[in-house]
């Protein structure tokens, strides 16, 4: 760095959409000598986005106008002045040790860890071989069923595909027949 001039550049939001360039650099020359203004403005509409650059040529100036600046009001709106931090958004470096701001660290990749372990429900038919699937056996087909009548999915039943189906068929017969109500919500 040459230790001749230092410029800083300043940040300028919450400007009116009417607000020019020129304006701007006139109430910043009141405080010092800048180096160029550049208005934000969509591309397609030509229209202001509503914040500035402001180049200043020394650091001291830089200063002086976020102090004198800062919060004023521009064609009835106060503009907030501060220093430019760059698109990182991070703090600035020379003064992020003096000031007591925080050091800019990426944060790690976040890894993937599984916090709950999935209990795999296991199909009770395949368990016990005695054990078999009837229509008429209202108090175990009632198990795979929903409040509102609905069959279970495989994947909230823990059933193989084979045993799904044969639920499926003796709870729509049990329904079919009366043994079993389509729904156990009472109104």
């Amino acid at each position: 760095m040459n230790s001749g001039v230092t410029k800083k550049k300043l940040f300028i939001s919450n400007l009116d959409f009417e607000v020019t360039s020129e304006q701007l650099s006139q109430l910043f020359e009141e405080v010092g000598a800048t180096i160029s203004v550049v208005v934000a403005s969509d591309r397609e509409t030509k229209r202001s986005k509503g914040f500035a650059f402001v180049e200043m040529e020394r650091e001291e100036d830089a200063k002086t106008a976020i102090e004198t600046l800062n919060n004023r009001a521009v064609n009835g709106r106060p503009m907030k002045v501060c220093e430019d931090r760059g698109k990182n958004a991070g703090p600035a470096s020379s003064e992020s040790g003096s000031e007591g701001g925080r050091k800019f660290e990426p944060l790690p990749s976040i890894q993937r860890m599984q916090l709950f372990k999935r209990r795999r429900k296991l199909d009770p038919f395949t368990e016990d071989p005695r054990r078999s699937i009837d229509y008429k056996d209202v108090a175990m087909l009632s198990k795979f069923v929903s409040e509102r009548g609905r069959i279970l999915s495989r994947r909230l039943t823990g059933l193989t595909a084979y045993n799904q189906r044969k639920v499926s068929k003796a709870i729509k017969r049990a329904q079919s027949l009366g043994l079993m109500a389509f729904t156990s919500i009472q109104e």
